[in-house]
């Protein structure tokens, strides 16, 4: 606030107080706001004419000394009064009694005016012996009242009195304060005679002179006292000074540095310099503990402070001047150790031995972090209480750099902890910029994608066209401020692709888009397990569609392959029917055997049981059948390992794999090229590494690699050569089902295949095993040797009418009588009318109605010793028409040669409880 009054206006108020109502004195000085706050004393601030003061305060002035006098004219006799009685200062004076009259005093008034106020400006409009016009041009932008207009109209009208005159006249013409630009004042005066102005000019320098030395003698004093206490603030300032710049200091210190032990050493050395302390330390509260434990300290001599280290203090030890310290929260200065009551058999006191010491709480936000203590080993010069305030400042200082050491351990450690949670998750994470730059990303990220660093890296680089418009999609839900969640596919390094699940949630920064985070899923072996899974399905589609056909495919050639036997054994071998009779069974076996492999495709399944196998045997004997009908221009090689593992498998149908695998190869070669075939053992890592879907974990495996120099395959092609039916030969060169079918026997085998193959570059076929240690022998002995017939009574069971009616035909030319029923329910009503004549059962397995497994259930009710010979022409694991059925040793499979279903029939007659 400006200030543009001198205070030798206000003493002329206060003056007019004292003379006027001394006993209201101070109600001149009650309150006057923030510009005179702070100050002790108003009265004898306001009554140096050196101080300057607002507007508003000689405002207030006025106004209470009009309100204490009860005189609405009481600014009017203020600045009378202070002319009249004198009581200018000595430098009006001065200036004043120079002029000796007051024409000259008067015309010199602007002079005057400028050493006291501002709030005006003065013209002298005209002046003579007794006579004067002036214009007071009052500042527009200062506070002011027409309190200010009545005292400068009696100064006015009093200065003649100054040279022994009567007060002039004046008649004010115009008024600011009544709405005119300015305030014009007429004035007169009476003259003496030139005698008496002679006299009195002479005398008046000499009483202006003695007045004047006294007031300069008492403004001398004045001015030493200031003198004195302005060097004393000058010293306090420079403490203070001292005193911030280390407080300055350890606040940087503090943001520098955050290793505590380093930090307290700094911090306490600094205040042993700035106050005046020799030693200094620092007690911790554990609130764990609910103690005090003394940490550091600067000052003690290193063996005494290494027996006082870790130095605790209960807190609520009542008879401890420093646990109270902390409870009360309250500094406490002890100047004289040995005047105060304290127990000197105290560790610290005893060790330490004070003269005096501080104790100043360390409190951040109102809570208690510790104690600083500092002491003197000398009883001078100690703490003076001015400097307390400076101790709690920086013991607070400390106890914001213990809270932010204790700060930073707690987030270092939380750092640490969610860092090793991102790098150690087994998701990739990200984290983008707004326009799509990687700012971050975890360890498996990187090593999903190959990359060593993607920092600074743009998304849209790792992904193709498709990828970057599901990225955008992304981000621009992200920018929405939406979660988002796509699947897209990104290339690594080597620019395989990669298939992962994005879920991004966007970061917001003072609401507004930052950039996201995101969770990267790698769906590549997801996908890998989807596709086989997708190929099982379309497998097991087939397979059942398959199993079906094979089904009515054997009920059909059961009764080709059973008439052209019958036939062959009524016409003899000799005549050209009988040629045309081995024509067809060569046919219907070679039928047969299509459907056996159809079947062993559509399930995995098996036309002959499982035995251990030489690997090194199989494919020796694959080649053998191979050479006869290999083009000149394929070169064989051949490197098989020795002493190989036995495997558990159908060789005939590996062998089946093998050649259909090779077959393949050939066709991918009609230029001519080699054909690699090698067996080796390999370890279950090594195994998995190359076809991570095994189902067995076996320690060992057999593998069998194919490899040709012909074309290759694209991955599209790659990816698609189990399907059935997939093909990529011309119409009517390829059925599709060769890889397919070699793919179900080897699964069916706990195998797997896996495949390499770039275009131009040739294919690897490498087919896995689980090695088999133990070799065992068949337990179905062979049937001897032995003439075929009976006489027994057969009961044939079966829904085909033609297969009824073979098994008729063939086992009555065998000598058996047959009774016939087609199906379960006609079986069990024949049964319980020939019980006693039936000596076995023919029982097909699948029918309608009644089924064959729940037929002999019911067979079994009726005669617990029934031998029955299942007869089946679905595949040995339909679970429907139940496997353990079709896989028992009497079962005959359709289709089947007449001395097979006899040979069968007389072994189950002839063995005991054959089917208990």
């Amino acid at each position: 606030m400006d200030k543009h009054n001198s205070c030798i206006n206000s003493l002329a108020v206060i003056q007019y107080i004292e003379d006027m109502e001394p006993g209201r004195l101070s109600e001149l000085f009650e309150d006057f706001g923030q510009e005179l706050e702070g100050i002790s004393d108003p009265k004898a601030f306001l009554s140096d004419m050196n101080n300057w003061v607002s507007s508003n305060v000689m405002i207030q002035l006025y106004d209470r000394a009009r309100k204490i006098s009860g005189d609405d004219d009481a600014a009017y006799k203020i600045g009378f009064n202070s002319v009249l009685r004198q009581r200018l200062g000595y430098i009006q004076r001065i200036i004043i009694y120079a002029f000796g009259n007051p024409e000259m005093g008067i015309k010199h008034t602007q002079k005057v005016n400028d050493y006291f106020n501002k709030t005006k400006r003065i013209e002298l409009l005209s002046s003579s012996r007794n006579n004067a016009v002036i214009r007071l041009i009052w500042s527009k932008d200062i506070p002011l009242s027409p309190d200010f207009c009545l005292m400068n109209k009696g100064i006015y009208q009093a200065i003649p009195t100054i040279w022994g005159l009567p007060p002039s006249c004046l008649e004010e013409t115009r008024c600011f304060f009544r709405g005119d630009d300015y305030c014009e004042y007429h004035l007169r005066w009476e003259t003496r005679n030139k005698f008496k102005d002679f006299y009195h000019m002479m005398l008046t320098p000499l009483k202006v002179f003695k007045d004047s030395r006294r007031e300069l003698e008492r403004d001398k004093e004045i001015l030493r006292e200031k003198y004195n206490q302005i060097h004393q603030l000058n010293k306090d300032l420079q403490q203070k000074v001292n005193q911030l710049t280390t407080i300055n200091e350890c606040s940087a210190a503090i943001l520098s540095t955050l290793r505590l032990e380093e930090l307290l050493e700094l911090i306490l050395k600094r205040l042993l310099k700035i106050a005046h302390l020799d030693r200094a330390g620092i007690f911790l509260f554990d609130e764990a503990k609910n103690s005090l434990i003394l940490i550091h300290a600067v000052g003690v001599e290193p063996d005494i402070f290494s027996d006082l280290k870790g130095y605790q203090i209960p807190l609520d030890k009542k008879d401890n001047i420093i646990a109270r310290t902390a409870r009360e929260k309250r500094s406490v200065l002890i100047k004289d150790v040995g005047a105060m009551s304290l127990n000197f058999q105290n560790p610290l006191l005893m060790k330490l031995k004070p003269k005096a010491f501080i104790l100043v709480p360390m409190i951040v936000r109102g809570r208690l972090v510790g104690i600083m203590l500092g002491d003197n080993q000398n009883d001078q010069n100690f703490v003076a209480e001015i400097d307390k305030d400076f101790l709690t400042s920086f013991a607070n200082q400390i106890a914001m750099a213990l809270e932010n050491a204790n700060l930073y351990r707690r987030l270092e450690d939380s750092e640490r902890k969610y860092r090793d949670i991102v790098e150690n998750v087994n998701e990739g994470i990200w984290i983008l910029d707004e326009k799509g730059v990687i700012n971050f990303s975890n360890c498996h990220l990187k090593k999903m994608l190959g990359y060593k660093h993607l920092t600074n890296r743009s998304v849209y680089n790792l992904v193709n066209k498709e990828g970057k418009k599901i990225l955008l999609r992304i981000l621009m839900e992200n920018k929405r401020g939406k979660t988002a969640k796509e699947e897209v596919i990104l290339h690594c390094k080597s620019n395989e692709p990669v298939n992962v699940l994005i879920s991004s949630v966007p970061i917001m920064t003072d609401d507004r888009y930052s950039g996201c985070l995101a969770m990267l899923t790698d769906l590549t072996e997801k996908k890998y397990l989807e596709n086989q899974l997708l190929q099982s399905q379309k497998l097991e589609s087939i397979g059942t569609m398959a199993s079906g056909i094979a089904h009515d495919f054997n009920n059909i050639l059961t009764g080709v392959l059973g008439y052209t036997n019958l036939l062959k054994l009524k016409i003899g071998q000799d005549s050209e029917i009988g040629r045309y009779a081995d024509i067809i069974e060569q046919s219907s076996l070679r039928a047969a055997e299509l459907v056996a492999k159809l079947l062993a495709f559509s399930r995995g399944s098996r036309s002959e049981e499982s035995s251990v196998s030489a690997v090194n045997e199989i494919v020796q004997e694959t080649i053998e059948l191979m050479k006869s009908s290999l083009p000149k221009n394929i070169e064989i090689r051949i490197s098989l390992q020795e002493n190989l593992p036995f495997i558990n498998c159908n060789s005939t149908q590996v062998q089946q794999a093998i050649l259909n695998i090779c077959l393949n190869a050939l066709d991918a070669m009609p230029d001519g090229g080699s054909l690699s075939l090698a067996t080796s053992e390999v370890e279950y890592k090594e195994a998995l590494a190359l076809c991570p879907d095994f189902t067995d974990h076996s320690d060992r495996y057999v593998c069998i690699s194919i490899s040709d120099t012909g074309t290759g395959m694209e991955s599209e092609v790659r990816d698609r050569i189990f399907d059935p039916f997939f093909t990529t030969k011309e119409v009517g060169k390829g059925s599709g089902l060769g890889l397919p079918m070699a793919y179900g026997i080897v699964k069916s085998s706990k195998g797997c295949i896996q495949i390499e193959s770039e275009r131009g570059q040739g294919s690897t076929f490498k087919v896995f095993f689980p090695a088999w240690d133990s070799v065992t022998k068949s337990a179905e002995e062979p049937l001897k040797s032995q003439k075929l017939g009976g006489s027994e009574t057969i009961l044939v069971v079966d829904d085909e009418e033609v297969v009824r009616d073979l098994a008729r035909e063939v086992l009555s030319v065998y000598g058996y009588s047959v009774l016939l029923a087609q199906d379960g329910l006609e079986a069990l009503n024949v049964y319980s009318a020939f019980e006693h004549d039936v000596d076995l059962v023919l029982l097909n397995i699948c029918m309608p109605r009644m089924g064959g497994k729940e037929t002999y259930e019911k067979l079994k009710e009726i005669n617990s010793n029934i031998k029955v010979l299942f007869c089946s022409g679905h595949n040995p694991d339909n679970e429907i028409c139940g496997a353990s059925i079709i896989n028992d040793p009497n079962c005959v499979g359709k289709p089947f040669k007449i001395g097979e279903l006899v040979g069968k029939v007389q072994q189950v007659l002839n063995h005991k409880n054959a089917n208990n």
